[in-house]
């Protein structure tokens, strides 16, 4: 894997194969968050949207979240 996005996708492919609510599942969204970028983002915001309210997946995509937020500048260049 040569760049973040081919472990972002191998990520959520973990995700998708692995049972409904399992802890496998958690642990490829927390992974999610701690690879980061905008692609984790988004597929975690997705997931967030798509699981079950107030589940154990829902709980790890808002920690993913922020520590995806982590791989993104706090000002953008040029904009301060």
């Amino acid at each position: 894997m040569d760049r973040r996005d081919d472990v972002v996708t191998a990520l959520h492919r973990i995700f998708l194969s692995a049972g409904i609510g399992s802890a496998k599942q958690v642990e490829a969204v927390r992974a999610l968050g701690r690879a980061g970028g905008p692609q984790a983002a988004q597929l975690i915001g997705q997931i967030y949207q798509e699981a079950f309210s107030g589940s154990a997946i829902q709980m790890a995509c808002i920690a993913a979240l922020g520590e995806a937020a982590r791989a993104y500048p706090s000002v953008l260049p040029g904009t301060e």
